[in-house]
């Protein structure tokens, strides 16, 4: 790469070869103190993030590596998971590999709340100074720059250039998308083939994932979902390691425990609780080696807990822009016993699916919203159910059971009186919900307070189920016979009836529906 004459022939620090600048003039002090980068932001000196543990991850790394020594026409790489998957630990495992081979050209790990590493002004200063760094002969252009313009650093960030890990972490929403178009545009624009690969890390929040979804973007990225990718196996290898190690720390604590520890079908369940996720496995080490009772027996408190996974999913739901439908939707996918998709729930909750769509944007890193909106929306870990229905873990975001089971049943029976015109049974959201309103209302009664609450919210549901009665009873007695769900149906209701909270005009009503069931 030629650069107003000085020749590029290699990216790695301390080294110049360039033919026509003398490098010795260039102070380095001058430049620090010009730049004033991040020092805790590169990818030596961040706390907190480990490398990938060896003989993890190898696939994922395999793929980085092969497309960075590839010759792709997509110069920018775009790795990206949920909250948790371990996106950090390989790209500070990526960056040492380009670093051993003198490829790290340089490398910023974004982390909100931590003041100066979360502002792209910062990001900026400090990606130059590596630049600088790794590419010395770029060293006079960069100090003539902020010489000849001392604001630069706060202007509008055309033809700048990045390598970074978690895009998401970063304040400025915007400038960082606007980098994305940056580097994006800056291939495309170029007239020589730059020999530069930008590697990105996030989760899958909105902001990002629409920039990578269209041009320029989308032509010159090379995107990677950590979900392609089957951790289970890399996820047993860190929780043996970790385990094997505790054991050998505190075998005297644990006792007359015999080896295997964890046993074959713990260590099978803890795999199959981390569903992919590093953070739930690494949290639930510490939590079993925190000292406050005996590893053997914290491991099995361990096995029915979810609390390490709260302080993300707070900070996630907190940052999350609250829609109109943002608690409707939310609740909904919380509440639901088969996971629908956005046409189901637009459908269930009679808004538009845009509206769905809209309302699930800031919640992308803990919640998969499929591109297809006939494909189902799914928790990416069933512990955040567990967590926003917990009052003492999710508090002010605690999401009441009683209220969102009885909002279902009310759901359900007003889709389906919404679509009386309509063969239920030919659409999936109404299966459903002509088999499970009675199911979610027997939930609000059993989970206690549920016929107190039916009590204050009487003229709604009563008025929602007499609709039902009026206009959708015989299709939705056709529905269920056709599915052969009458035995279930019938079942549920004669549950309802024995229950002692339920109103009493509520129950006359179930009781002549279970009438007619089963004539």
């Amino acid at each position: 790469m030629d650069a107003r004459g000085a020749a590029f022939h290699n990216v790695g620090r301390d080294q110049i070869n360039a033919d026509q600048v003398n490098f010795n003039i260039i102070n380095q002090t001058a430049l620090l103190q010009l730049l004033n980068p991040v020092p805790d932001a590169v990818y030596d000196s961040i706390r907190g993030v480990s490398e990938c543990m060896e003989g993890t991850c190898q696939e994922v790394i395999g793929k980085v590596i092969q497309w960075i020594d590839g010759d792709s026409d997509q110069p920018v790489c775009w790795l990206n998971g949920a909250a948790g998957a371990g996106k950090s630990a390989i790209s500070r495992t990526v960056a040492r590999l380009c670093e051993g081979s003198n490829r790290l050209c340089a490398s910023f790990f974004f982390f909100r709340g931590a003041g100066r590493r979360s502002t792209i002004t910062h990001f900026i200063s400090t990606i130059a100074y590596s630049i600088a760094l790794s590419i010395p002969a770029t060293r006079p252009y960069i100090k003539d720059v902020l010489q000849r313009d001392h604001h630069i650093l706060h202007r509008s960030h055309k033809h700048q250039v990045i390598v970074v890990d978690a895009l998401d972490e970063c304040d400025d929403r915007e400038e960082i998308t606007e980098f994305i178009d940056i580097v994006a545009c800056a291939f495309q624009e170029s007239q020589m083939r730059l020999p530069l690969r930008f590697f990105f890390t996030s989760r899958v929040e909105e902001h990002i994932r629409s920039k990578f979804a269209a041009s320029p973007a989308l032509d010159v990225t090379y995107c990677l979902n950590l979900q392609g990718f089957n951790a289970d196996n890399d996820i047993r290898t860190f929780l043996q390691s970790r385990f094997a190690s505790i054991y050998q720390q505190k075998r005297r604590q644990i006792g007359n425990i015999s080896l295997p520890w964890p046993s074959p079908q713990d260590l099978d369940q803890l795999v199959t609780k981390s569903m992919g996720s590093f953070i739930f496995a690494f949290t639930l080490v510490n939590f079993v080696n925190d000292g406050s009772d005996l590893p053997h027996r914290k491991l099995q408190t361990a096995l029915q807990s979810h609390s390490g996974l709260d302080p993300l999913y707070t900070q996630v739901l907190e940052s999350a822009s609250h829609s109109h439908h943002f608690t409707q939707v939310l609740q909904t996918i919380i509440i639901i016993a088969t996971p629908a998709s956005i046409t189901g729930l637009a459908c269930l909750l009679q808004i538009e699916g845009s509206d769905v769509i809209h309302a699930l944007q800031g919640v992308q890193s803990i919640i998969k919203v499929p591109e297809d909106d006939e494909q189902p929306v799914q928790l990416l870990h069933t512990s955040l159910q567990d967590f926003l229905t917990t009052q003492a873990r999710s508090q002010h975001l605690f999401i009441d059971p009683v209220t969102c089971h009885l909002s279902m049943a009310t759901n359900c029976l007003s889709a389906m009186a919404a679509h009386d015109g309509d063969i239920i049974y030919e659409i999936e959201v109404l299966h459903y919900a002509a088999w499970k309103w009675c199911h979610h209302l027997l939930s609000a009664v059993k989970e206690g307070g549920g016929g107190v609450y039916l009590l204050i919210q009487d003229d709604a549901f009563v008025n929602t189920l007499i609709t039902f009665l009026s206009r959708s009873f015989d299709p939705w007695m056709n529905s269920i016979i056709f599915q052969i769900l009458i035995n279930d149906i019938v079942k549920t209701l004669d549950s309802l009836l024995q229950s002692h909270s339920l109103p009493s005009h509520i129950q006359w009503i179930i009781g002549k529906i279970k009438i007619f069931a089963e004539m």
